[in-house]
């Protein structure tokens, strides 16, 4: 029997705290005060510091020294050199990782785009995003390169939900993924990569145009 995940205290203080960053109630470079969130929340000390934790880990906000958190800013030349390591770090990636797709991966590939099929929540359809991401980046073996892949996807979260949100208003399209899979099924690996990176850099270009459009 599958055991039951246990929502505590930080986790419901981090995913309302996530809801009013994804929601614009609370803005790039706003300032999080603890003691703020612990009133609010009524709860102690010890939990709004662990959400905290959490939320800096995801990338929604940043640690200052000496003055606390604030919701993370991120400029538009920034998240192109983000792109531009990402983009290299994602062909090294599949090259090394297509040709070792197994029955089990292309199982999960497509049970994760059936999910993806009947979602209709915005949250629920990045984390299979990234789901995906992920298994078509472990069977590498470039454990260095990556975990700095997984490291840059959990902290443009934010961003992404924004063009999400804007972009697709339901249901997300998954056209791409279904493709990418049946390429590499057919052994055709450079089509495959070619198909994944014009979908990222489509994506691209939508973080940083609604980055822009927020810094005006």
């Amino acid at each position: 029997m599958k055991e039951k995940k246990t929502i505590t205290t930080s986790n419901k203080i981090a995913e309302a705290l996530k809801h009013e960053i994804n929601h614009g109630i609370l803005k790039p470079g706003d300032s999080i005060i603890e003691r703020e969130i612990a009133s609010k929340f009524q709860a102690s000390h010890i939990p709004v510091r662990e959400a905290l934790r959490i939320l800096e880990g995801e990338g929604y906000i940043i640690h200052h020294k000496y003055s606390g958190y604030s919701v993370r800013e991120i400029k538009p030349e920034e998240m192109v050199e983000l792109y531009d390591i990402n983009r290299f770090l994602t062909q090294q990636l599949l090259t090394r990782a297509i040709p070792r797709y197994t029955d089990l991966a292309f199982y999960q590939f497509n049970s994760i785009i059936d999910e993806m099929t009947h979602s209709k929540d915005i949250n629920q359809s990045i984390s299979l995003l990234f789901q995906f991401a992920e298994t078509a980046y472990a069977p590498a073996g470039l454990e260095y390169s990556f975990g700095l892949t997984k490291q840059i996807l959990r902290r443009n979260i934010p961003i992404v939900q924004r063009v999400f949100e804007k972009t697709y208003k339901g249901t997300f399209p998954i056209r791409v993924q279904k493709t990418f899979v049946e390429l590499c099924q057919k052994k055709e690996t450079a089509k495959a990569i070619e198909c994944y990176m014009e979908e990222l850099n489509s994506l691209m270009k939508k973080l940083v145009a609604s980055i822009s459009e927020t810094a005006k």
